[in-house]
């Protein structure tokens, strides 16, 4: 691999890496997900391999991204609200539904902390 190739694969595994992580995926659920296997996708993850653009797709589907998404790796990693919704649902998961009762509680109170937070420095 030459070493413009190699940069490239590093910066797409770690963009891998950063959505599966803040997805609270394992990569064994994401290659599962994905229907790749678990080693290759550590590969892909640290740069070892370059993926084709048919296991990027796979990879894109596990995720439940686009393609664009993943190729952005100039950006960086930016939450949007439909990624904390995700997150949030995927905390829940396994969670009895009074317990999730209660969470979404908590979640209510800080939100409205965190919107007269932004209401009072938008008037000083």
């Amino acid at each position: 691999m030459n070493n413009e190739r190699k940069k490239i694969s590093y910066d797409v595994g770690i963009r891998i890496r950063e959505l599966r992580k803040e997805r609270y995926m394992s990569q064994e659920t994401l290659a599962f997900n994905s229907d790749i296997h678990p080693a290759y996708l550590g590969k892909i993850e640290r740069g070892e391999k370059c993926p084709t653009i048919d296991t990027l797709d796979k990879i894109c589907v596990g995720l439940k991204i686009p393609i664009s998404e993943l190729l952005d790796i100039e950006r960086g990693t930016r939450p949007t609200s439909e990624e904390a919704m995700y997150r949030i649902k995927n905390a829940l998961s396994g969670v009895d539904a009074a317990s999730a009762v209660k969470i979404a509680e908590i979640v209510e109170r800080i939100s409205e902390i965190y919107k007269n937070e932004q209401t009072a420095k938008s008037k000083s």
